[in-house]
């Protein structure tokens, strides 16, 4: 697994400066592309000249409700800063080969070390349920409310060493291959 240090990377805020001082009249625009219950995919646009109709570069990000403690309540406002700061990337505005922000290498990083939460007996009974249920999906759309449903408990380990996430990525392929 590759190694990095958020030290090395810049703040979505340091780019914002840093875009600023050099162009007082531009102008940041980000609109919400598409949303749903569980995401939110946000589309940012960065003119030098801000009477411009033409963007000098875009960026887009997604954010998964619930995905990280943070994205309980704020999936939307993380997306817009990620879709700003790979917009401002894309016009010059990261350290040389450091395109993500520093805060998508943090929920990178995040996403390493949250662990599955602790399930309760007839909490993990459910889940046993939900991941034989899932052997009988036939359909994507499907296993993709299974996921949706269940993004906290992805990653819980089930007494025979498995997690719905390998599940759900089974079945999937099972079907992609059929």
């Amino acid at each position: 697994m590759a190694k990095f240090n958020l030290d090395d990377y810049e703040t979505v805020e340091d780019r914002l400066r840093k875009f600023w001082e050099d162009h007082p009249d531009g102008r940041v625009e980000s609109d919400l592309v598409a949303y749903s219950d569980t995401q939110f995919i946000v589309k940012a646009s960065v003119y030098f000249d801000g009477l411009n109709n033409d963007p000098t570069a875009t960026g887009l990000a997604e954010e998964v409700v619930g995905a990280s403690p943070v994205n309980k309540t704020s999936a939307l406002e993380n997306a817009e800063t990620s879709a700003i700061g790979r917009a401002l990337a894309n016009c010059g505005y990261a350290t040389h080969g450091k395109r993500p922000s520093r805060e998508e290498m943090a929920k990178v990083q995040r996403g390493k070390s949250v662990p599955a939460p602790k399930l309760s007996d007839e909490e993990m009974v459910r889940l046993l349920d939900v991941v034989k249920a899932v052997e009988g999906i036939v359909d994507d759309g499907q296993l993709k409310q299974v996921w949706d449903a269940h993004l906290e408990i992805l990653d819980t380990t089930l007494g025979d060493g498995t997690t719905l996430r390998q599940a759900i990525t089974a079945r999937k392929t099972y079907l992609e291959g059929n």
